[in-house]
């Protein structure tokens, strides 16, 4: 047996909106719930590299500082040793002020050319060389009237 019931047609027509109403909400919600994951999961993808940045970033500065503590380090070694040879050819320039110069050398040269000291008798070495001839010329003397 076959019941038949008689729905007046503005009820069919208004559950027919309705069910349509509820399975357009169903999908609105699936898929606010589908771009909700989408955003969840590449806000959590951009965390994981800002925190793989940030690594990078401090890992990066440390070894900029630890690079430049080691120039500045050689910066100071190289001004000590700049320092040290100003100070070596402050002395060597002094030094040479104090050598004889070619020139003058030459002059003194020809000085002692013409001055020829080896030829110069000191007077003791004269009034040695006196009394000893004197002494050898009583000698002599002796030797002849003996």
């Amino acid at each position: 047996m076959e019941i038949i019931i008689n729905i007046p047609r503005y009820i069919l027509t208004r559950m027919a909106e309705q069910q349509n109403s509820g399975d357009q909400t169903q999908f609105l919600l699936s898929d606010f719930n589908t771009r909700l994951r989408d955003i969840d999961e590449r806000n959590r993808l951009i965390r994981e590299r800002v925190l793989l940045l940030g690594k990078n970033l401090i890992s990066s500065r440390q070894d900029l500082e630890d690079s430049l503590n080691e120039i500045k380090k050689e910066n100071n070694e190289i001004k000590k040793d700049l320092e040290k040879l100003k100070k070596v050819s402050n002395s060597l320039l002094s030094e040479f002020n104090k050598f004889v110069k070619r020139d003058e050398l030459i002059l003194v040269e020809r000085m002692l050319k013409d001055f020829q000291p080896l030829e110069f008798v000191r007077r003791k070495d004269v009034e040695d060389l006196l009394d000893h001839r004197v002494k050898g010329n009583h000698d002599i003397e002796k030797q002849i009237n003996t």
